[in-house]
């Protein structure tokens, strides 16, 4: 599989190493600060996009022009899905805010929970997160994530009546916890991601799950 990395920060790097020792071919590296074309992505079979909010619009556009799979973990755009789902059917694009495969997991298992506190309306849920200083968005697209599926399946919750809240604070990679409180005790679920392996693990195995697939897709499709 011939790889192109969109963007080459420290994900980019992270991916590029362990896609190297796994035996895949990274073909092409793109900065973050100069756009895609179409023209650029000959013999291309998946991009992998870690660039930034103000890029990714335009990078998602011309993979998809070309016709080339595309897996994205830059957030922020996410507004602009509706209509480019309409223009992805001779390739495939798999977003997700979060591509840690210990991630994906820790939503299956809040999904799960979820549905015991549907149960239990003495129960309060509520997601705190934290993340380096450096991150721009607040909350995280994975808070928000967990928040819907929170909402999904807890019908006494609203977006105004859950709470979310935040911190960035010095070199934190990544930790969520999602609680439930109630008067006689309180559950606590948690992930931290140690460093950024997990997502680019998780990032790769998207890749190879796209490849030769056409439409749109989350990390709910992957097969863990």
């Amino acid at each position: 599989m011939r790889i192109a990395l969109i963007g080459f920060g420290k994900m980019g790097r992270e991916i590029d190493a362990i896609a190297r020792a796994q035996g895949e071919t990274i073909a092409r590296v793109f900065d973050s600060r100069t756009p895609v074309k179409p023209q650029a992505l000959e013999g291309i079979d998946v991009c992998i996009e870690f660039s930034t909010p103000e890029a990714a619009l335009a990078n998602i556009r011309a993979c998809i022009e070309a016709k080339r799979d595309i897996v994205v973990g830059t957030t922020g755009w996410l507004e602009h899905l509706p209509k480019l789902k309409d223009d992805v059917k001779d390739s495939g694009l798999l977003y997700s805010a979060n591509f840690s495969l210990g991630m994906n997991i820790f939503q299956r298992i809040v999904s799960h929970a979820a549905a015991l506190i549907e149960k239990a309306p003495e129960y309060d849920p509520f997601i705190h997160e934290v993340h380096h200083r450096q991150k721009k968005d607040s909350p995280s697209g994975t808070a928000i994530r967990l928040a819907n599926i929170l909402l999904d399946t807890i019908g006494r919750k609203n977006k105004d009546t859950l709470s979310i809240s935040s911190n960035r604070a010095g070199l934190v990679t990544g930790t969520h916890t999602v609680a439930f409180d109630s008067e006689a005790d309180l559950i606590e679920l948690r992930h931290t991601a140690k460093n950024r392996r997990g997502f680019a693990l998780g990032a790769l195995t998207a890749a190879r799950w796209l490849h030769g697939r056409k439409g749109v897709y989350t990390m709910d499709d992957v097969e863990l």
